[in-house]
């Protein structure tokens, strides 16, 4: 059975960080790759990581405006024909044409499982039953090939307590829900930027509030056992377009903690991005740290370590090798402890 959904986006960081994963981890992962229309060559390519035996990948299209059954049609065959066992993501706003697409597959036996993804983005969490029964008649299903993601969003320390009554009520709203293939709970609690965690040059130490919810959950007697977990791991839940320039920071997932060493852009400091150097031998010398084996992310952030900020021919990294270091880790560590 498997452990663990991480929710992330079709990028070239997230890619990387689940195809270094080990076996071991991968065999207890489910990724929820949210489909960036300008990331689909990227996806299409990832089928060599992740067609192992027993594998699932969920594809979540709803971040596409301007929807292509074509295109969307062709991905999903490209992936099954590789070995990847795609379980399309829908909800109760999805695109007509989408939902035409998805029971057309299911129809013609090209796919035999879905996820009804339901956030306060999709349509909310109001007449829940309903909305599952409509979509499983629309699609020509059954409950016993669905999986249910509730997605609860950004939780943080002014909205905990309210969020995690609240699914407490949602769960357990849910009629007959061990007929469900599976009921994954998922929330985030990572900030949309460092901006506010000032001065630079710090550690900063964050609550992981999704984590916490999970495990309030798992003290419930009528939840525990029939739930799963997801969450965003080290970005923010609620997505943008804009981008922004990130600083050189390192970012670490810890059971209960995201430990934050806190750069400054690379433009506005002496070191540049040698300041990851400076971090990774700081955090190598923790007690946070793993080790160098605990996984892939791991071992980069002690090769990090190992370079010598006066060396001009010195390894730094940047953006996207920090995030598949990040993930890598969080991804390792959250299939450790489940």
């Amino acid at each position: 059975m498997k452990k663990y959904y991480p929710i992330l986006l079709s990028k070239a960081g997230e890619f990387t960080a689940l195809s270094k994963l080990s076996q071991i981890t991968k065999d207890e992962v489910v990724p929820i790759i949210q489909v960036l229309p300008e990331q689909i060559t990227k996806l299409e390519a990832f089928y060599s990581h992740w067609n192992f035996k027993g594998n699932e990948l969920f594809l979540d299209f709803s971040l596409i405006e301007s929807f292509s059954s074509t295109t969307v049609s062709k991905l999903i065959k490209h992936l099954q024909s590789n070995g990847v066992n795609v379980v399309p993501v829908v909800q109760e706003n999805s695109n007509q044409r989408y939902l035409t697409l998805i029971g057309n597959l299911i129809n013609n036996l090209e796919i035999d499982k879905i996820c009804i993804r339901f956030s306060n983005d999709s349509g909310g969490f109001l007449n829940i039953n309903t909305t599952i029964e409509t979509l499983i008649n629309a699609l020509g299903t059954s409950p016993s090939q669905v999986s249910l993601l509730l997605d609860f969003g950004f939780v943080r320390t002014t909205n905990y307590t309210l969020i995690e009554a609240f699914a407490v009520n949602v769960i357990t709203s849910i009629t007959n829900r061990d007929d469900y293939n599976n009921v994954i709970i998922s929330s985030g609690s990572f900030l949309d930027n460092l901006g506010s965690l000032n001065p630079a040059g710090r550690v900063y130490r964050l609550p992981r509030y999704e984590w916490q919810l999970w495990s309030t959950l798992q003290t419930q007697a009528q939840i525990k056992g029939t739930i799963k977990y997801s969450d965003y791991g080290t970005k923010h839940p609620i997505y943008s377009e804009a981008g922004f320039q990130g600083s050189c920071s390192i970012k670490y997932t810890v059971i209960n903690e995201y430990v934050i060493y806190r750069g400054e852009i690379s433009s506005n400091h002496p070191d540049g991005n040698g300041q990851y150097i400076t971090f990774a031998s700081q955090l190598i010398a923790s007690a946070d740290y793993s080790g160098i084996t605990f996984s892939w992310g791991d071992e980069r952030i002690d090769f990090f370590a190992s370079q010598l900020l006066t060396d001009p021919n010195r390894k730094t990294g940047n953006a996207g090798s920090w995030v598949e270091i990040s993930q890598n880790h969080h991804i390792t560590l959250l299939a450790s402890i489940l």
